[in-house]
């Protein structure tokens, strides 16, 4: 899976003057999405689903003249799609002066005005008296999601009053919060800015802390610790570079590390202290180039062209192809049509990685491994490579995905719309909603506030039996 930060505006293929800006939005959106995104040849139910949907969106967006709640009730349409990947930025607006985060299947409070400290960290288990449960299910209908976990990591737009609207929670007497111990806090109005705010402290586990690094690594004792938190490197910011024909700036040619050289890197400490046992952490990584799973594999001892390996289908548009032109040949293929990853003679590979790892490994998984990430586990997992634990992750391992960042034409408004299906190895499990680790290691919220890190206490315990 790629990613690309520079926004394209789709084209006016539809407007209509009896239509409003927000009514030709919607629609403009669904014929791009009829002849960009893989659903409509991949599952033409759900995209029917989806242009159903749309007349009775337009209908509602009649006398629409908010920009925030037009934004919202996009994602909602796109809901309809399941796929995580494709939805759009809401603008800044008016919040309630609070921030709500998700973490193993809780709310809890993250920040709050000052005046308010000892709140935050508290699991919420109602807002305006609706069940957190009850609100879980609404935002799988509200915000772009493929499971559970994933909707629940929106929670950070529940400060919204126009998201709290989408989901069908009156806030005409503002908004109360329910907290586990009983005690509640209500917000009669929004603001515009954020001031003075006190946020949750959360202990930092000496060894797992999150590191600022895309990738890094520790030797502790007989075992290294290596923190894959993203999978971006300078080999693929040039390969992007490539693809879409943009110039190569050169602050991102000083600042990205090279992944192969860090690989290189941590081999050689590995082997000066004799490490036998590799410990990969992942559940910072939001994804990126899936070809830096391949080399890690590589450097695992893993042959990946004998493994079982995913199946990646991109869809064929002219925008893709005007967008991305070194992408494929336009002319090898019919016009709106799936390609194999395979065809694609122009993408070249990440430089192979030389050096060899002949230990034992372990990954660890979360609720924040998504996108490539999840692909690599998927990966590990089909073909029983090394054992995962952890938690559930958020998206399908059979998914949507590869990016194109896009600009709707008639509000400006920004997103991410997927242009590749890709189809996990074991086939048989394509209607899983999460990637399960081998060894589910659950962790409650005091025990995160505690610092406690359950996944590296069970690693300590049991590398004499799987490390």
């Amino acid at each position: 899976m790629m990613d690309n930060n520079t926004f394209h505006k789709i084209l006016v293929i539809f407007s209509d003057e009896s239509y409003n800006k927000y009514q030709n939005e919607v629609m403009n959106l669904l014929h791009f999405i009829r002849a960009f995104h893989p659903v409509s040849i991949v599952n033409p139910e759900r995209f029917n689903r989806f242009e159903g949907q749309v007349e009775k969106i337009c209908h509602e967006m009649k006398d629409m003249m908010d920009l925030q709640y037009f934004q919202f009730a996009l994602n909602s349409l796109l809901a309809i799609l399941e796929d995580a990947h494709t939805y759009f930025m809401p603008e800044d607006g008016l919040i309630y002066p609070y921030e709500i985060r998700y973490y193993e299947g809780c709310f809890y409070l993250y920040a709050i005005d000052s005046k308010y400290p000892d709140f935050t960290g508290k699991e919420i288990v109602s807002i305006n008296g609706i069940p957190v449960k009850n609100i879980r299910s609404a935002m799988r209908k509200a915000m772009p999601s493929e499971n559970k976990v994933k909707a629940g990591l929106w929670s950070f737009y529940l400060n919204r009053k126009a998201l709290l609207h989408q989901i069908g929670l009156d806030t005409a007497k503002g908004v109360c919060l329910g907290f586990h111990d009983g005690s509640s806090l209500l917000f009669k109005s929004e603001t515009e800015k954020r001031s003075g705010w006190h946020q949750v402290n959360f202990p930092p586990y000496p060894v797992t802390v999150k590191r600022d690094d895309l990738f890094s690594y520790q030797i502790i004792e007989n075992k290294c610790y290596l923190q894959f938190n993203a999978m971006y490197d300078l080999q693929w910011y040039l390969q992007l570079c490539q693809i879409t024909g943009t110039k190569v700036e050169d602050n991102y040619l000083n600042f990205l590390p090279s992944f192969s050289d860090f690989i290189d890197k941590m081999d050689a400490d590995i082997n000066q202290h004799h490490i036998r046992k590799l410990v990969v952490d992942m559940r910072y990584n939001g994804g990126g180039n899936s070809m830096l799973g391949d080399q890690l594999l590589q450097y695992l001892g893993v042959d990946t062209g004998t493994i079982s390996r995913y199946k990646t289908l991109v869809r064929k548009s002219d925008f893709l192809f005007k967008c991305m032109p070194d992408f494929y040949d336009c002319s090898k293929c019919k016009s709106e049509e799936l390609i194999t990853m395979g065809d694609f003679e122009n993408l070249h590979s990440l430089p192979k990685i030389k050096n060899r790892f002949e230990g034992k490994v372990i990954f660890i998984q979360g609720q924040n491994t998504f996108s490539s990430a999840n692909y690599l586990l998927t990966t590990v997992k089909d073909n029983h490579l090394f054992p995962i634990i952890g938690t559930p992750t958020s998206q399908k391992p059979t998914c949507f995905g590869d990016v194109l960042p896009v600009e709707l034409p008639f509000t400006g408004t920004k997103g991410y719309i997927s242009h590749s299906f890709f189809e996990r190895p074991d086939v048989r499990r394509n209607e899983e909603y999460c990637l399960y680790p081998d060894f589910h290691i659950p962790m409650s919220m005091d025990e995160r506030l505690n610092g406690i890190d359950k996944c590296w206490e069970w690693i300590e315990m049991n590398i004499m039996y799987y490390l």
